[in-house]
């Protein structure tokens, strides 16, 4: 639901006084806030008696389980993976119960690259290989000298038939490079001996497939050319295909969802105000739907997923779907925060009742034993990394299983609030404004904070660097900019090949409307991103320097005709086209991308900068920060820079996220002077 504590517009609040007295305070050690969560993404078995989660293991995630109400952890060893040079511990990267009693899990080397699946039980036991190298025997050798021809490379569960095999239906993407990963095929896996049956054959187009309540692949989504596409449907394995009508304006699906008669289909698509609402479809009678949910100004279903929100594995946007029912039970949202609507008269119910119970967070759905008499739900907010709680229907009990991050005081935490600013062209940004702690929003020193992507979005809850930071005395912005998901497809498809460009223009028409607004001292405004936000700092120090007093780039594009070509190889193909869609096509817009590319415009950087770099980044490579270095120094602007050895992407662990949240700490203590003291 959505928060007892509600987010407010910044006029609410701007030149408020501080309410009462306020009283010095110790800072909260940087330790607590670069520390890896206790678990992560936690699951509920089907029979409601178990949990899984994932825990960071001698910086390797790897998967636990334990009976519900109990501490008897047991955490599974992975082992080492195919050599591949030095021994390489294997981590998990997703899992999912396939059983009562077993797991389905994706492992991965480097805390990056996929590996394979595997299957085991909850204690760990009858392993079996099931998909990628997981295939291959260890004493194979060297992975160069291993024929991976014939392999299954599945990533993906699609069904679960809850049989004694616990067998499972996965799509197989054929090989681990090339145009055929696109266009998977579906295939059936007995996970106790791995044997496969191919139940669906690709005809070469089809990107993705609908399965019904009794695992009949019954929908099918092919590519006709450009963005033409066609959806195909059957009334059961024995039925031919036929032409679905879709809803007028649709975009192209993602996935398909059948209702409890298995025969109408849940599918997205724009609503009349242009935002993706839930429509529920009627295959005998073409040209008829019926709206399920929609909302005027956000949308409410996003499949893609490459956009669609997370926290803690858990998807903010979707439709929740009963196994025993078969239909529909609600509807997971974004606003300003995760919002909810329930038609299921019980789980609105159970919302109901862990709403009283933890009031002061956002209760959110995270799964339910299949008999829907236990549900497992998480809870956060924007000060509180969240709470594992589970209820029990029968016993008439809500009890909290783990905390995430038990060492962060939610009361010494900063409130997020939503905020929204017009851009220089007139459209709306929507973002979000945290303050420190006992501090009006009054010539604060402010940090600028632009997300990644860029066709990612910013959401309300708890983010441990917006926290240190302003616990360290900083107000912190942060902004939706153009072409972030969620507001609908017009506002999406504004930020199409608009870096560099509009959206550099949204995010620094933010500072300045801080600065108006009184917000921020005009003297004392810093720029922090990582990713492509690192790319945004960097740009914003070249292009507008009286703006930025500084700025920090954490794992920035510095060269985009460098970072597309490294993306040569077939299995990128798929990337390559997202880039020409979104960033720009090198063969037709080589100069503009070369002009809007930091490394070529290093001359014109004037402001202290730190870039941040992680020395195994496989997203933005290394040599992208050191080019960006050597062009600086070229210019006499040398910059601070901290390289972290075996660190991936963005300070993506515990060792990593303390090495750089004490340089960030420096810097700007340093160049943007200190803070407000704690209160």
């Amino acid at each position: 639901m959505t928060p007892k504590r509600p987010l407010r517009r910044l006029a609410a609040l701007a030149f408020a006084g501080i309410a009462g007295a306020a009283f010095a305070a110790p800072r909260v050690p940087l330790e607590d806030f670069a520390h890896d969560p206790d678990v992560r993404n936690m699951q509920l078995s089907p029979d409601g008696q178990y949990v899984a989660f994932l825990h960071d293991y001698m910086g390797h995630p790897t998967i636990c389980s334990e009976p519900v109400g109990t501490s008897n952890v047991l955490q599974f060893d992975l082992g080492i993976a195919l050599p591949i040079g030095p021994a390489v511990q294997k981590g998990v990267s997703g899992y999912t119960w396939i059983g009562d009693d077993r797991l389905l899990l994706t492992t991965n080397v480097w805390n990056f690259y996929w590996y394979g699946t595997v299957a085991a039980n909850r204690d760990a036991k009858e392993m079996t290989p099931i998909s990628g190298l997981e295939l291959i025997p260890h004493s194979s050798g060297i992975l160069l000298n291993v024929n991976l021809e014939g392999l299954l490379w599945a990533s993906q569960s699609i069904y679960k038939f809850y049989d004694e095999d616990r067998s499972i239906l996965m799509l197989d993407d054929h090989s681990y490079n090339g145009t055929s990963m696109l266009y998977p095929d579906v295939v059936k896996v007995n996970s106790f001996t791995g044997g496969q049956e191919t139940v669906m054959r690709n005809p070469g187009n089809v990107r993705s497939w609908g399965v019904d309540h009794r695992g009949q692949v019954r929908i099918r989504l092919a590519d006709l050319g450009g963005p033409n596409f066609e959806v195909t449907y059957r009334e059961d394995d024995d039925s031919p295909w036929r032409k679905l009508g879709l809803p007028k304006g649709m975009a192209k699906p993602n996935s398909f969802q059948f209702d409890s008669d298995n025969k109408h289909i849940f599918v997205s698509a724009l609503s009349p105000e242009k935002r993706k609402a839930l429509y529920r479809l009627d295959p005998d009678d073409e040209g008829k739907e019926e709206l399920v949910a929609s909302d005027p100004e956000y949308d409410v279903i996003q499949e893609e997923p490459k956009i669609t929100p997370y926290i803690d594995g858990i998807r903010l946007c979707r439709s929740v779907f009963s196994e025993k029912k078969g239909s529909l039970l609600g509807v997971w949202y974004l606003r300003e925060a995760p919002r909810v609507k329930w038609f299921d008269k019980d789980f609105a119910g159970f919302q109901r009742a862990v709403d009283r119970a933890m009031p002061n967070t956002v209760n959110l759905y995270a799964g339910n034993s299949r008999d829907e008499k236990r549900v497992l739900y998480f809870c956060f907010s924007d000060r509180d990394p969240g709470t594992y709680v589970l209820l029990d229907a029968e016993k008439r009990w809500i009890h909290p299983i783990a905390k995430l991050m038990p060492q962060i005081v939610p009361a010494q935490m900063a409130e997020m609030l939503s905020i929204a600013y017009p851009s220089r062209d007139g459209l709306t940004i929507h973002g979000y404004l945290t303050l420190p702690v006992g501090y009006p929003a009054r010539r604060l020193p402010l940090i600028v904070m632009p997300h990644g992507g860029p066709a990612v979005r910013d959401v309300w809850g708890f983010d441990p660097l917006v926290q240190f930071l302003a616990s360290r005395g900083y107000a912190v912005l942060q902004m939706n900019y153009r072409g972030s998901p969620g507001y609908g497809q017009e506002f999406f498809d504004k930020g199409l090949r608009q870096i560099g460009a509009a959206i550099q223009d949204d995010i620094e028409d933010g500072a300045k409307w801080a600065v108006a607004q009184g917000i921020a001292d005009p003297g004392r405004v810093a720029i922090v991103g990582g990713s492509y936000g690192g790319y945004s700092a960097l740009f914003a120090l070249g292009h507008n320097p009286g703006l930025f007093k500084c700025g920090i780039s954490i794992a920035g594009v510095t060269d985009w005709i460098k970072i597309y070509h490294s993306l040569d190889d077939p299995e990128y193909k798929y990337a390559r086209k997202y880039w020409k869609e979104h960033i720009g096509d090198p063969r037709t817009d080589e100069a503009f991308l070369r002009s809007i590319s930091p490394v070529n415009f290093a001359d014109k950087i004037t402001a202290p900068l730190l870039m941040i770099q992680g020395t195994e980044d496989f997203v933005v490579p290394p040599e992208q920060a050191h080019e960006m270095v050597a062009a600086l120094e070229s210019a006499g602007r040398r910059p601070q820079s901290l390289f972290i050895s075996d660190d991936t992407h963005y300070l993506s662990s515990a060792r990593a996220r303390r090495q750089g949240y004490a340089a960030i700490e420096a810097f700007l203590e340093q160049n943007l002077g200190a803070g407000v003291p704690p209160l």
